[in-house]
């Protein structure tokens, strides 16, 4: 009871002691919150008076209403000048397009018998006389316009009597303008449309933009010059001296396939110093199937650049130039990866029972993408080819497994 007793007193002078304690924990924050909101009070007024007083000095004797009234009258301002702006382009842009409609209706109307019918000399002396009469830069154009895209319809004597029509209405004047003066676009379109309308003359002019600051200049002035000069339509290139980017040969390419332009021989231009012209005329040499150039194409397997070497490839293969499977052979461990692929599927085309060694070497000790094109060549030579799969797949304790099923399963006769 004593020991109870005395735990008890000690208890209680404990809990007599604590309250104390956290009154005067409690005095002390209560005072230091009072200070702080004092403080910020002080801080936030200040502020505040500075503020307008601020506002007293800058505002000229005016009052605040008065600027924020002049606010929401110059926001107004705005917007209503965004809304009249936005009306009068629209009107603007919509009596234009009806304008070059009606125009070009007009147009048509006056050159279509030129195009479609048989006229004599007086007839088509009176169209031109009306043709003349539109003196405008703007109807000059919508003219143009419609004889690009009649040219694009007729070939032969229409297509002639068409050129004949832009040169005696010195339309031309008007294209050689946007070349020497315009924009990049304008420069553009005024070498698109000599390319189409013009003649031969005025491929000197278009030779001066071959090499152009800006690269789509550059690219209309190319195929601008090839259709001028379908004779030696890659006589630019003696002229280049920008890179030559894959866009410029894909567009060159198409001007060609739908022009039926026919390249000259494209083996002595393959020594271009730029990277790009030469894997370009590989490209062509085998498009075009030109035959007299595989001597000069297997030099540019033992190239320097692996892009050179990987095309000389593809283009042997696509001429069915065979003899060059030995060399092939002796350099491939001194390929790179791309190069010893593209051997291994040219070897499809001419695989023979003495090449079996060298293709089983692969499937040992090649890389998955060389196991897997080796596996391809095995099992289609022969049925002789696809047993020595299943021995290597026993001899490689079945690392090849996977592949070999790859190759034959049916749905996968185009991988193969």
């Amino acid at each position: 009871m004593k020991r109870l007793r005395r735990v008890f007193l000690s208890g209680g002078t404990f809990l007599g002691i604590n309250p104390l304690l956290l009154g005067q924990v409690g005095d002390f924050q209560t005072t230091t919150n009072f200070e702080l909101t004092g403080r910020l009070t002080n801080f936030f007024g200040s502020a505040v008076s500075y503020f307008l007083s601020f506002l007293d000095k800058i505002s000229l004797g005016y009052s605040l209403l008065f600027y924020l009234t002049l606010f929401a009258i110059f926001f107004l301002l705005n917007i209503a000048v965004v809304v009249v702006v936005t009306v009068v382009s629209n009107w603007i842009f919509n009596r234009k397009e009806r304008y070059y409609k009606n125009k070009r209706k007009e147009i048509i109307e006056i050159v279509s018998p030129y195009f479609y019918d048989d006229l004599d000399g007086g007839e088509e002396e009176a169209v031109v006389d009306r043709l003349r009469q539109y003196k405008s830069s703007r109807d000059k154009q919508i003219i143009i316009d419609v004889l690009i895209e009649g040219k694009r319809n007729f070939t032969g004597e229409g297509s002639n009597k068409i050129k004949a029509l832009y040169q005696v209405l010195y339309l031309h004047e008007l294209s050689l303008r946007k070349v020497k003066r315009g924009n990049w676009y304008r420069r553009s379109l005024g070498l698109r449309e000599l390319a189409f309308l013009g003649r031969r003359a005025f491929k000197t002019e278009i030779e001066k933009y071959i090499n152009d600051n800006h690269q789509y200049v550059r690219t209309e002035a190319i195929l601008s010059y090839m259709l001028l000069d379908d004779q030696k339509p890659f006589g630019f290139l003696t002229e280049l001296k920008y890179s030559f980017v894959r866009w410029d040969s894909l567009s060159i390419y198409y001007t060609m396939y739908f022009n039926g332009i026919e390249p000259p021989a494209l083996a002595p231009m393959l020594k271009h110093p730029d990277t790009q012209v030469r894997l370009f005329l590989l490209r062509m040499i085998s498009i075009y199937n030109q035959l007299d150039a595989v001597r000069e194409v297997s030099k540019y397997l033992l190239d320097e650049n692996p892009q050179i070497r990987q095309e000389a490839i593809i283009t042997l293969r696509a001429l069915e130039y065979y003899r060059v499977k030995v060399l092939m052979k002796k350099r491939y461990l001194n390929e790179c990866q791309s190069v010893k692929l593209e051997i291994l599927r040219s070897m499809r085309h001419f695989i023979e029972d003495q090449d079996i060694s060298f293709i089983e070497e692969r499937v040992r000790k090649g890389s998955s993408d060389e196991v897997f094109e080796a596996v391809k060549l095995l099992y289609k030579f022969s049925g002789y080819g696809e047993q020595r799969l299943w021995l290597l797949n026993e001899e490689l304790e079945g690392k090849i497994a996977v592949f070999i099923k790859h190759v034959a399963e049916p749905r996968n006769k185009h991988v193969a």
